[in-house]
C-alpha cells in the first residue's frame, strides 16, 4: 500500500511537472497533452514562434497547415530540442505536393523525460520510470487561387506517465492569405478529445494563433518581421510573439524573438545558415527563474 501511494504521488508529482515546463502554467491546469503547445524548429523558436504566416517549411504541419504549399514544394525537418530538466523534444516532418494546388504533410512529434526517480523521502530511490507523449498525423493544404490557402491536420495522440496511458485525435485547421510581401494567417489547433489517464478525465490544450509578417530586401540583406497573437482557449494567457529575421545573400540569417506574459521566457535568439538545398538552424531559449536554457537544433533539406 505504502509503495503504491509513493507511485501514485510521484505520477502526479511528474504530470505536474511537464505541464509546468511545456506550457509555463498557461491553462495547465484545466487541460493535458501540454507538449502539443511547446514549438517546433530553431527557425521558428528563434524567433519566438511567431510563425503562423511565415512557416514555409514542413513545420506548416505544426503551425499552420494552409501554408504547406508555400516555399519549396518537397521539404524535410529535422529537429531536436534539448531543454530544461533534461526535457527532450523531437521533431521530423516532411511535406510534399500532393496535386495542383494540394501540398501533404505528415508529421511526428514526441516529447520525454527518462529515469524520473520513484522514492520514498527520505530514503533511497525504489524505481524509475520514464513519460513519453506523442503526435503524429498527416497534413492537407489546398490553394483557393493565388492569394488565399485553407489547412487541416489530423492527428493521434498518445500520452504514457509510468504504466498509466491516454490516447485520442486531434484536429488543426488553418487559413493563409498572401500578397505582394505580406501575410497573414488565423490557425485553431488541437480541437479533439482523448481518454482519461488514470480516472482522471483529460482535455486538449485548444488554442488560437493569428497574426502577420512583412518581409522586404535592401541591398544584400533580406528581412522577415513578424508578429501573432496565441492564447489557449481553456484557462490561457493572451501572449503576443514577435520575431525578427535578417538573412545575408540567403546564406547566413540572424534571428531575435519575443514572447510576451510567459512565467520562465521572454527573448530567444538563433543562427541559420544555407548552403543550396541545406538549412542548418540553432536556437537558444534562455529561461528564467533558474529554469535552465533549451538549445535547438533543426536540419531542413529541400527537393
Amino acid at each position: 500500500m505504502k509503495f503504491s501511494v509513493i507511485i501514485i504521488l510521484s505520477v502526479i508529482f511528474s504530470a505536474f511537472f511537464l505541464n509546468v515546463s511545456y506550457s509555463q502554467n498557461d491553462g495547465a491546469g484545466n487541460t493535458g497533452f501540454s507538449f502539443l503547445k511547446s514549438g517546433v524548429g530553431a527557425r521558428s523558436l528563434a524567433m519566438g514562434e511567431a510563425y503562423s504566416s511565415v512557416t514555409e517549411d514542413a513545420s506548416a504541419f505544426f503551425y499552420n497547415p494552409a501554408r504547406l504549399n508555400q516555399g519549396s514544394k518537397t521539404n524535410v525537418l529535422i529537429m531536436h530540442n534539448a531543454s530544461a530538466q533534461d526535457l527532450n523534444t523531437d521533431f521530423v516532418a516532411v511535406k510534399f505536393p500532393f496535386g495542383e494546388k494540394i501540398s501533404m504533410g505528415i508529421g511526428f512529434h514526441t516529447t520525454g523525460i527518462n529515469d524520473i526517480e520513484v522514492r520514498n523521502i527520505p530514503g533511497a530511490a525504489l524505481d524509475k520510470f520514464d513519460s513519453r507523449n506523442l503526435s503524429t498525423g498527416v497534413s492537407f493544404g489546398y490553394m483557393i487561387n493565388r492569394e488565399i490557402s485553407v489547412g487541416i491536420t489530423g492527428k493521434l495522440l498518445y500520452e504514457k506517465i509510468y504504466v498509466d496511458e491516454a490516447s485520442g485525435v486531434g484536429f488543426d485547421f488553418g487559413t493563409n492569405y498572401s500578397k505582394d510581401n505580406y501575410s497573414f494567417a488565423f490557425v485553431i489547433s488541437n480541437i479533439g478529445s482523448v481518454n482519461a489517464l488514470k480516472n482522471q478525465e483529460t482535455k486538449l490544450p485548444s488554442s488560437v494563433r493569428f497574426g502577420g509578417s512583412y518581409k522586404f530586401s535592401k541591398d544584400k540583406f533580406d528581412f522577415n518581421l513578424a508578429l501573432e497573437g496565441f492564447k489557449t482557449l481553456d484557462g490561457g494567457t493572451f501572449h503576443a510573439h514577435t520575431g525578427a529575421e535578417a538573412g545575408y545573400k540567403d546564406i547566413v540569417f540572424l534571428r531575435l524573438g519575443y514572447q510576451s506574459s510567459y512565467e520562465n521566457k521572454s527573448i530567444t535568439t538563433g543562427i541559420g545558415f544555407k548552403y543550396k538545398a541545406l538549412n542548418v538552424d540553432y536556437a537558444f531559449i534562455p529561461s528564467k527563474n533558474s529554469f535552465g536554457s533549451g538549445n535547438v537544433f533543426s536540419l531542413g533539406i529541400n527537393f
